[in-house]
């Protein structure tokens, strides 16, 4: 499909701190009219935190609610889970993968209110998973051993995520009216080319080409959200739509790439940009301080040969990160303030 031009629309990161869904949903699809995006919920349940929110029928799982920890276990009856999850896979079971309510209230009520908006179903709609590399990076076995270093437990969290995100890109596809985006979740990319993990550069782009490649087959976008600093240039170099970072308090790791970058935007790529800041930042939410910060950003990628037009055509606004760790207040506010921001790109630029 051909990549569309979100034109400075304002989206989402995943997590909230609310925990009455019902009223956030309606909130955010109220708001968000473009790009609207179902909310995590990981304080309302512990089930909805990101590592468990995705572990749910995968073979070796267990999540201890009494003890709030999700680990992994090849004992008894292990193999025969293993050999289901294979059968699966091989024969694009993808309804095998589903997420459950008890997982992911803010999904289901979020699909469920889509048929009821007065203005018809949104064009779009855009979730997220969390990434096969974070999965088996931080997830572990019983013994407290990251999945990536035990090659079944590790084939297992890549093909998991890969079919859960797969599974979610059928529900919101179906759902809107033109696409979907899908959005991988991949914080401990901050940590990757570090003496601490022991992954190669080749595993890892298999594992996200392959998760790109699920998204891919139901016909929406992959994207991809870290937000700190990585190798950008893994990153653009993998068959992934869209990238969203921390453009607030880590931009200046991504302009170090600004070959890899426009090539990726002349491929039809979208910069989605985190430029609304967390409260621990100290930084205020005035629009216009925003709109001013973007631009500079901005600026710098123009003064390194990248097309202005092309920055801000191809160019979501969202948070820097998902808002789980904010008050509700604080999330409100952010909301409001991205819309705004929003607001003064797209009248400015003639997208409005």
């Amino acid at each position: 499909m051909q990549n569309p031009r979100f034109c400075a629309a304002p989206s989402l990161v995943g997590s909230f701190p609310h925990t009455h869904p019902q009223a956030l949903v309606e909130e955010i699809l109220r708001r968000f009219t473009v790009l609207p995006a179902w909310p995590q919920l990981p304080v309302r349940d512990w089930l909805e935190s990101m590592y468990v929110q995705y572990s749910e029928g995968l073979p070796g799982a267990v999540v201890d609610r009494a003890t709030e920890r999700i680990y992994f276990s090849t004992g008894d009856g292990f193999e025969g889970q293993l050999e289901a999850f294979y059968q699966a896979v091989l024969e694009q079971d993808v309804e095998r993968f589903a997420i459950g309510r008890d997982y992911a209230s803010g999904l289901h009520l979020f699909l469920e209110c889509l048929p009821g908006l007065g203005g018809g179903r949104p064009r779009w709609l855009k979730g997220q998973v969390t990434g096969p590399f974070s999965f088996a990076m931080t997830v572990t076995d019983e013994n407290k051993r990251a999945l990536a270093y035990t090659p079944e437990l590790h084939e297992v969290a890549v093909q998991g995520m890969a079919m859960k995100a797969r599974w979610l890109a059928r529900q919101l596809r179906q759902a809107a009216e033109e696409g979907a985006l899908v959005v991988l979740d991949e914080p401990y990319l901050c940590s990757f080319g570090s003496a601490f993990v022991n992954v190669s550069r080749q595993d890892v782009i298999a594992a996200l080409d392959g998760a790109t490649e699920a998204i891919h087959s139901e016909g929406a976008l992959a994207g991809l959200h870290c937000c700190g600093n990585t190798d950008w240039s893994l990153v653009l170099g993998t068959a992934l739509d869209v990238i969203n970072f921390d453009a607030y308090e880590f931009f200046q790791g991504l302009s170090l790439y600004p070959a890899e970058l426009d090539r990726f935007l002349r491929n039809g790529g979208t910069l989605s940009w985190g430029i609304v800041p967390p409260s621990r930042s100290g930084a205020g939410l005035d629009p216009r301080a925003l709109l001013a910060a973007l631009d500079d950003r901005i600026g710098q990628l123009v003064s390194k040969g990248i097309d202005r037009d092309v920055l801000y055509q191809q160019a979501l606004l969202t948070p820097s990160c998902g808002l789980a760790t904010e008050t509700e207040e604080r999330a409100n506010q952010t909301m409001e303030a991205l819309v705004e921001l929003s607001c003064l790109v797209r009248e400015r630029e003639g997208f409005a």
